[in-house]
């Protein structure tokens, strides 16, 4: 019984240690505070991905408007840099969202990743359900 119990205690600490805990990032970038925008023009070419990120901002696409929204899901893939080879990375990558108006940032959150970019998709898109209430 003792066996079991260790093993069982074992395999739950290894599958808990599993789920990645990076923190969301988010601010308006003119110190503006205001979640008030009422159209969007997403420049996102997947779908999928579109449609979750007009969900979460409530509102549909607007090719007309001039707040643009801009997702970028970034992967290191080789870093050569010694330092960070050294003593290892914190993180794979990121996934952000910007929101534009022509080249100025008006909001931004994002949310880093070790081994799973759509847990910070998702992350990231909780982040804009919250602010864009």
């Amino acid at each position: 019984m003792f066996i079991k119990t260790t093993l069982f205690t074992l395999l739950l600490f290894a599958l808990l240690g599993c789920e990645e805990n990076f923190p969301t990032y988010s601010k308006f970038c003119n110190d503006t505070n205001s979640s008030q925008i009422n159209c969007l023009n997403y420049m996102v070419f997947n779908k999928q991905d579109k449609k979750l990120l007009q969900d979460s901002f409530t509102l549909k696409n607007d090719n007309t408007c001039p707040y643009k929204v801009v997702l970028t899901k970034y992967k290191v893939e080789a870093c050569s840099n010694p330092i960070v080879k050294s003593t290892g990375g914190d993180f794979n990558g990121y996934v952000r969202v910007e929101v534009k108006k022509g080249f100025e940032c008006y909001f931004k959150i994002q949310s880093d990743y070790k081994n799973y970019p759509d847990e910070a998709f998702e992350r990231v898109l909780k982040g804009i359900k919250k602010v864009f209430k």
